[in-house]
């Protein structure tokens, strides 16, 4: 049996600062032994609410810009 995704799947790296990359990682790794589902279907999940709320995002960070 294979472990590999029937989703294609790409890797990708990101700069964060070292505290939101560990609460990331931390979220990430309290989901996948809560729910026991694999770690890039948790992520994929998070992305997913991010974008969803793309308008919060934006005004967060054009909020931060005006100050």
């Amino acid at each position: 049996m294979s472990n590999t995704p029937a989703t294609p799947m790409r890797h990708r790296s990101w700069y964060l600062p070292v505290a939101v990359a560990d609460r990331l990682s931390a979220v990430i790794d309290e989901l996948h032994f809560t729910t026991r589902r694999p770690k890039h279907e948790i992520l994929s999940a998070a992305v997913d609410v991010a974008l969803e709320h793309q308008a919060d995002i934006k005004a967060r960070l054009t909020k931060d810009a005006a100050a």
